[in-house]
């Protein structure tokens, strides 16, 4: 019998497109699904004597294999509700049901949306690496411009800053503060943000883990501006390496304490050898690692879904 996978993402994910192609090259089936559509587009049914007959958009649930969570979007309101009170009770309603019938369906998911939502947080991420072994930058998250103004002094004025998370109208770059920016400080008390010790660049790591494997990448750039966030390079090109292996022990271990099946994590490494833990994102981009450095992460993902 032929496996389907189902992935819940925006039609034009070209991570989504690309596994698809790929499971189907191996003989099963995939289908793209924006959960955002529910309810205006998509229909849901969930009856039966145990409540386990799901249909969802179309198909039911009994007939997949899996389900990819590679960017599930929160069910979007009819317009028809101009209540702010309605709203956010249909918006409550319509998370519950999918969700409910999701779960309900039995089938694996991966990731799970709540090991996701956890995994996301950047301090508990630095509390764990820190708790497992891993070296990371001295930080400070913060709302006060009094305190970001002594840890910068504290660094002797070596600090890069960055957000929580991202945006979809500008790129929210890692930056380094600089006395110029002092008189923004003031932001801060409003919206907080990441403050840690800059790290001089020896060599920069994105590694893809899935299930027990860790892919790693190193990343090289050329662009002087890329040296404290290498996406400003537009240019920058990827070698397939080796991690030493208490580093990937760690990073599995990591993954494992987050209860993720699959992350991105940054690593820095600097000139003296020393390896820094950054950050790790639940949903990063993988392809580049395939594309640019010929690693295969993408088949990894493909064992991961039709597993089983």
């Amino acid at each position: 019998m032929t496996k389907r996978v189902l992935i819940f993402c925006k039609e034009d994910d070209w991570h989504a497109l690309a596994i698809q192609a790929l499971l189907r090259k191996r003989g099963a089936e995939a289908d793209l699904l924006d959960t955002s559509k529910f309810p205006i587009d998509i229909k849901l049914v969930h009856s039966g004597a145990n409540m386990t007959e799901v249909e969802f958009g179309g198909r039911r649930l009994s007939e997949y294999h899996s389900i990819w969570n590679r960017r599930a979007h929160r069910p979007i309101v009819a317009a028809e509700f101009t209540d702010a009170d309605e709203k956010s009770f249909a918006a409550r309603e319509c998370f519950e049901a999918l969700w409910g019938a999701i779960y309900a369906s039995g089938l694996p998911i991966y990731n799970l949306p709540e090991a996701e939502r956890r995994a996301s947080f950047k301090a508990d991420q630095l509390r764990l690496a820190s708790e497992i072994g891993l070296n990371i930058p001295a930080t400070l998250i913060t709302n006060s411009p009094e305190e970001a103004l002594a840890f910068y002094e504290l660094q002797n004025k070596s600090v890069i800053y960055k957000t929580f998370t991202g945006t979809t109208w500008r790129m929210m770059d890692t930056r380094p503060l600089t006395d110029g920016d002092l008189k923004d400080l003031w932001r801060v008390r409003y919206t907080p943000l990441i403050f840690q010790e800059y790290l001089e660049l020896g060599r920069e790591y994105r590694v893809s883990v899935v299930d027990n494997q860790c892919f790693a990448g190193e990343i090289v750039i050329e662009h002087p501006g890329a040296q404290y966030d290498w996406r400003l390079d537009d240019n920058h090109g990827v070698k397939s390496v080796n991690l030493p292996p208490d580093i990937e022990m760690k990073l599995q271990t990591l993954r494992q304490r987050l209860k993720l099946n699959t992350g991105a994590i940054d690593l820095r490494e600097t000139p003296d050898g020393k390896i820094y833990f950054l950050e790790v994102n639940p949903t990063g981009q993988f392809l580049f690692l395939d594309i640019f450095g010929k690693i295969d992460v993408a088949g990894a993902f493909c064992d991961m879904l039709l597993q089983g």
